[in-house]
Formats: C-alpha cells, sequence, structure tokens
C-alpha cells in the first residue's frame, strides 16, 4: 500500500490492499494518494513516474505512455494523454492493456472535494470468452449455412428424378388401363408421394428452425377446406374399416382469414397418425371456433381415435423432431417423425398450440389450435385446393391452341411436360438452355415459357434477366418458373427476377394447368404491376 496522508483504518487500508481489482484515489492535480498493489502492478509506468517526481497527472501518463508505446511520436504521446485525461473528466469506461498483456477496464467517477477513484478490473477471461462465443457462433452459422446447402441440393437432386416418376405415372394414370395396373399405377403414385412427403417434412423442419417460415393468411371457405380434407381421408379410413366423422360446430363461421395451406398440413398430419394408429373403431374431427374480444377467433380441431393410445412418457416426447412413439414404430409404420414436431411448431406460429391426451389401449385425442381473424366484409372466398370452376378452365384452355416454350436440361423432364400439355391442343417447342430459348423466341412468337433454372451454357436466372433487359417484342412474354428449388424464399426470389409464376418440381399435371391459366388469365398491365411489386420486395 502507498504512503497516504489520509487518515484511514488499518482493516479498511488491509482490505483494499486485498482486492482482486485496482483501485486508486487521486487529488485534484490527479496525482495519487492511495492506491493498492494491484493498481501498481497494473500501470507500473505511471506509479513509477510518480514515486520520480512527477507533479500532474499530465506528466505521468506522459512517461507512462513513453515507455509502454517508445515508437510513437511526440505529436501521438500528447493524443494519448488527452484521451486519458477525458476519460479521467467524463467519466467514460475504456480498455487498455497492460504489461503482462492482460486486458482491464477503467472507470473514473468523482468524489467530493474535487478527488476522484479509479477502480480496474481485469476482463481478460471474460473479453476471450466472448471471442471464443463469435467464433463458435460463427462455427454455427457456417454449419447452418452449410446445413441449408446441403438440404437445398438434396432437395433439387431428389426432386429431379421424383419429377420423372410421378410423371410418368401421372400420364399412365389417364390411359385406358386393365384395374390390375391401374392398381399398379396408384401403387407407384403412393409410394412416390411418400417419398415427397418424406423430402417436404425434412424441408419444413430446416425452414422452422431457419424462422424462413411465413404464416400467410387469406380470407379462406373453412368449412370447404375441412370438407375437403374429410373426402380426401375418408377412402383410407374405409381401406382400413374405420368409421371416419367429420363434425363442425354450429356456430363455426364459413369464412375466416388464416394460412389454409399450413392448417391443412396440420391437420392431414393429425388425421394420418389416428389412421395409420387406429386398427379397429373409428376416426374423429370435432372443429369449434371461439371469438375473442379482439375479433379473432379460436379455431379448436380435435381429432380422436380408439387406436392404440400412449403412456405420459410417449406423450412428453412425441413433439420433439425426429421422435416416434417407440423405436418399433418407424420399421412398422414408417415416417420420419417429424409430422408432429413440425404441427406444434407451425400451430404456435399461428397462434396456437398442438397437445395430446391418451391412455394405453384407450385411443388418443389430438387437439390443434390456431388464431384465425374476420375475413374482410367484402372479402374474395378462396377456396384451399382447386377452384369450383376447373372443369371449365380446361375446357376452355384447350381451345386456345396455345404456343408454348418449355426450356429445361433434362430431357425426362420435357418429356413429362410434354405430354402434360398435349390434351390441351397446345404446340410445344423444347430448347435444352436459355441461349437455345432466345434464339427460339427471336424466331418465333410464342405465348408463354415454361423456364427451369438450373441448366448449362446459360441458366434460368441470366435468361430472365435476357428477357426482360431486352428491347424485343417478347420481353413482356409470361414466364413460369418451373424448378426443383423448393427452399423458403426460392418462390419470391424468382418472382422478384421477372418470373409470372411459380412451380416446384415434381410438378402435377393439375398444377402445372392452373398455373398457366392463372397467369395467361392476366392482363399485360396486371404482369408487369405484378413484376415491378415483386422486385421491390425482393430488393427491400
Amino acid at each position: 500500500m502507498a504512503p497516504t496522508e489520509l487518515d484511514i483504518d488499518p482493516i479498511f487500508l488491509e482490505a483494499i490492499e486485498n482486492l482482486p481489482d485496482g483501485i486508486s484515489i487521486f487529488d485534484t492535480d490527479g496525482r495519487p494518494i492511495l492506491h493498492n498493489h494491484m493498481s501498481e502492478k497494473r500501470f507500473p509506468h505511471l506509479y513509477a513516474a510518480f514515486a520520480a517526481g512527477a507533479k500532474t497527472y499530465d506528466e505521468a501518463m506522459r512517461h507512462s505512455v513513453r515507455q509502454a508505446r517508445p515508437d510513437y511520436t511526440d505529436e501521438q504521446v500528447e493524443r494519448q494523454v488527452d484521451k486519458f485525461r477525458s476519460y479521467t473528466e467524463t467519466g467514460e469506461t475504456y480498455e487498455v492493456k497492460t504489461p503482462d498483456g492482460g486486458l482491464v477496464q477503467i472507470t473514473y467517477r468523482p468524489m467530493a472535494d474535487g478527488r476522484k477513484v479509479a477502480i480496474s478490473v481485469d476482463v481478460t477471461e471474460l473479453r476471450q470468452r466472448e471471442k471464443d462465443l463469435k467464433k463458435a457462433q460463427a462455427a454455427a452459422v457456417q454449419a447452418s449455412n452449410a446445413k441449408s446447402a446441403f438440404l437445398a441440393n438434396m432437395s433439387h437432386e431428389i426432386r429431379t428424378p421424383l419429377n420423372g416418376i410421378l410423371g410418368m405415372a401421372q400420364v399412365l394414370e389417364m390411359s385406358a388401363l386393365s384395374d390390375d395396373q391401374r392398381e399398379q399405377v396408384a401403387t407407384i403414385l403412393d409410394s412416390g408421394r411418400n417419398l415427397m412427403s418424406l423430402l417436404n417434412d425434412v424441408l419444413d423442419l430446416s425452414k422452422i428452425e431457419a424462422g424462413k417460415i411465413a404464416i400467410i393468411g387469406a380470407d379462406t371457405d373453412l368449412t370447404h377446406t375441412l370438407r375437403r380434407l374429410y373426402r380426401l381421408w375418408k377412402p383410407k379410413a374405409e381401406e382400413s374399416g374405420l368409421e371416419f366423422y367429420l363434425s363442425l360446430d354450429a356456430d363455426l363461421p364459413q369464412v375466416l382469414n388464416f394460412d389454409a395451406v399450413r392448417v391443412r398440413q396440420c391437420v392431414s398430419n393429425l388425421v394420418s397418425n389416428a389412421i395409420k394408429f387406429t386398427h379397429r373403431g373409428r376416426v374423429e374431427v370435432f372443429v369449434t371456433a371461439k371469438k375473442h374480444p379482439d375479433g379473432q377467433y379460436l379455431v379448436r380441431v380435435r381429432v380422436s381415435d380408439t387406436g392404440v393410445g400412449m403412456d405420459q412418457e410417449t406423450m412428453d416426447r412425441l413433439f420433439s423432431p425426429f421422435v416416434q412413439a417407440d423405436d418399433s414404430t418407424s420399421r412398422r409404420y414408417g415416417g420420419t417423425g417429424l409430422g408432429l414436431s413440425i404441427c406444434r411448431r407451425l400451430a404456435e406460429l399461428m397462434g396456437g398450440e398442438a397437445s395430446v391426451k391418451s391412455e394405453i389401449g384407450r385411443g388418443s385425442e389430438f387437439t390443434l389450435t390456431f388464431l384465425a381473424g374476420e375475413a374482410a366484409p367484402q372479402h374474395r372466398v378462396v377456396h384451399e385446393g382447386v377452384s369450383m370452376s376447373e372443369d371449365e378452365s380446361r375446357s376452355t384452355l384447350k381451345t386456345q391452341n396455345l404456343r408454348l416454350l418449355l426450356v429445361d436440361d433434362h430431357p425426362i423432364n420435357r418429356q413429362v411436360a410434354s405430354l402434360f400439355l398435349r390434351p390441351f391442343n397446345m404446340r410445344v417447342v423444347e430448347a435444352t438452355n436459355g441461349k437455345e430459348a432466345l434464339e427460339a423466341l427471336r424466331r418465333e412468337h410464342f405465348d408463354l415459357v415454361l423456364l427451369d433454372v438450373h441448366m448449362p451454357v446459360m441458366d434460368g436466372v441470366e435468361t430472365i434477366a435476357t428477357i426482360r433487359a431486352s428491347a424485343e417484342p417478347f420481353a413482356d412474354i409470361p414466364v413460369v418458373a418451373l424448378t426443383a428449388d423448393a427452399m423458403s424464399g426460392d418462390k419470391e426470389r424468382y418472382l422478384g427476377m421477372g418470373m409470372d409464376g411459380y412451380l416446384a418440381k415434381p410438378i402435377a399435371e393439375r398444377d402445372l394447368i392452373t398455373e398457366i391459366t392463372r397467369v395467361r388469365s392476366l392482363s399485360a398491365g396486371q404482369l408487369a404491376s405484378n413484376r415491378a411489386s415483386k422486385a421491390q420486395a425482393e430488393a427491400a
């Protein structure tokens, strides 16, 4: 402990000396009148200068800076002295390195009669931990990006051959087949769609974990959505020998504002599981809605079954990713164990939850809740799925004799799309890359372009940019992206580039015809306006 003119109790002095932090008290001229050993250890040049006779803080600090940085010019030394003096006056906390390579944080605080107290705290380990944390965070981000890139590549590589399998199976299904052949084609389609479902589960979980799933509400006929799901799953339930019921509460509003795609995904998962794990008896779906004071509705979908049931331990872990009821479940029933996890996370994103009640041998009851807004007074009802006028639209399309340019480097993808389009009296010209597509556009007139994204020579991104930037008559031609890119944000990204439509492979015949009809129904002005707004949203 340095000599002091202050009258301080020796016990207090001993306590200060044993502090792990440095503490100093300076007089009005900035000279130390009390400091402990830790302060002197951390700033030896400063206290050596005072011991040698320095009269002011500036004089001692000038000596300290010169000792610490002999390479500094006089001007640089004075700048450092001015900076440190300003810290003593403002009380701003700052950090400096000590001669032993440590890092300390210093704070000056005013005392009565103009004196100041300075406290120095060693933050070397804290800063090192922060560095390690940032490094680990950067590694985690890199790993996440690598996973996303892998999933995107996996999705693309799997979807391309799957497009050929499902596409050709759909073409066969529309052919004249014997009963046995029709059953065999149905098996191919079911297997392919199951594979597609597994792939979508993995991608959905990745999107949710990355926070890249958006809930998009629209005024939608809720009762139509639920009845359509009922019609979809009824044959499967009957095939399993089960009774299947759908009960809608009398007070359930017909039209609400919600994300029909995500609601359908969640309810389908619950119904699918109920049918899968019920060997006899029934599966029932009961739907109610309760209006909140803020005008929103809490919709409750309860799916109950008379199946095998579960114990409490199983229920506690059921909604975790990659978890199924027991280790034999995946071998006996298949699946990734992701569906219920995705269902719960989607429910939470929609302002609700997913839960379960069950007993061994007495069945299970899953409950999905989500918030839905009131429909606008002049709402445009959106029916989840194909519009009621589908047959009329398909008939009209056959009479238009459209000329389409199909651009894809994969021959099977071109063959599948061509076979889908042939019954609609469309003239299809094929190109294997963007360069060939541009040559075809300059050579003849087309009504619409179906454009793949990943191609050699000139890919879809460069092609759409060239089309839109050209001064050619085809600069405003409607373009629909047909791509195996199905990760979160891909659709918005391609629409922002100037595409007018988007379909992810594997494509279904109905979806392809629906998207062509939708794009063809828009005027040139609407298409241009849509492109401008999408480009602005993508840029933002």
